[in-house]
């Protein structure tokens, strides 16, 4: 390029547009949408179906709630992986094993920032069905919902990052608390949205999303250890691998202080299958973890339809929680 190019470059990008092209943008979205064409069981959206069936959201918002939380699930996986280290995501190899941890990031990011500017396009307005003096939430910007679940989305992962790295083990108190922030937030984040469009002003379900982002962590941290699927499709027990104090895991090391099994066990991050198998043994055997975690999941359970009863039962919901039910 001759340097006089650059002599009349402002009057140049005064009269440009930005200059961004569907071929960039497919390369800033390549690692995105590797993860998102291969979609997992898609809970999220029979959720969200289930919640509409209460909350009658206006099929034009609804649509466009579902593409942002679906966006802002996957943007969150793939930056899950790259702090997990994990190898694989739903059977394949996780994004940044196969662009780079660089490039899986800034496309997560720009991902979140593509979902905030759709939500940003179904503000609602003087005209609209719904707004102020119909739902309670239409008041508080859609940005605000938007920001605080993704505040305690981070929250969340950085708590279960914290205990990890700086090998604490939390209370099953303190693992609620992160359960509600890293599980739940994408949840409530569905449902806030819904309830703000909702033509259904007296049914709040934040409660009920709460409970079921709690049963679903808990759920995800048993099936990591103990399923054959979950060890197709991530690897076997790669909680163990990474360290983390996952649910049957912190049991497993409170109901016998006096034992470091499980401890020297995490400190190894072991990659190969031995030390994974006797880690499994002992929270089955001695300390009956796995059978706790199934009791507490049960609870959860009754608690959950219990709500789903009280709000006048929900026959989307009732069979995603049998088909949940273990």
């Amino acid at each position: 390029m001759p340097i006089s190019t650059f002599e009349h470059l402002l009057s140049s990008i005064k009269g440009s547009s930005d200059g961004w092209s569907p071929d960039r943008e497919k390369v800033m979205l390549d690692p995105f949408t590797y993860v998102a064409s291969n979609p997992g069981k898609d809970i999220r959206r029979t959720l969200i179906v289930a919640f509409d069936l209460w909350l009658n959201v206006p099929k034009t918002k609804l649509d466009v709630v579902a593409q942002v939380v679906d966006t802002v699930h996957n943007a969150s996986l793939m930056l899950d992986d790259i702090e997990d280290d994990s190898d694989l995501r739903r059977g394949k190899s996780a994004a940044h094993k196969v662009y780079g941890i660089p490039q899986t990031i800034n496309s997560a990011t720009y991902a979140l920032w593509i979902a905030y500017q759709r939500l940003l396009s179904i503000r609602p307005s003087a005209t609209d069905g719904v707004g102020e003096g119909h739902s309670p939430l239409c008041n508080k910007a859609l940005d605000q919902i938007f920001t605080e679940e993704l505040l305690h989305l981070h929250r969340g992962q950085g708590l279960d990052m914290h205990w990890r790295d700086s090998f604490t083990c939390p209370t099953e108190d303190e693992y609620v608390e992160m359960a509600r922030g890293k599980a739940s937030s994408v949840l409530r984040l569905s449902v806030r949205l819904m309830m703000a469009f909702s033509t259904n002003t007296n049914m709040d379900l934040v409660h009920l999303v709460d409970l079921i982002g709690v049963f679903g962590q808990i759920r995800d941290d048993y099936m990591n250890l103990q399923s054959k699927e979950y060890t197709d499709t991530k690897g076997l027990a790669d909680d163990i691998s990474e360290g983390k104090f996952s649910f049957p895991i912190i049991h497993g090391i409170q109901e016998n202080p006096d034992s470091t099994v499980i401890l020297d066990i995490l400190k190894q991050r072991p990659k190969t299958p031995s030390l994974k198998h006797q880690a499994i043994a002992y929270l089955r055997d001695v300390t009956h973890s796995f059978d706790y975690t199934l009791q507490v999941m049960r609870s959860l359970e009754v608690q959950i339809r219990d709500e789903i009863f009280r709000l006048g039962g929900n026959p989307v919901l009732e069979a995603l929680i049998d088909k949940l039910h273990q």
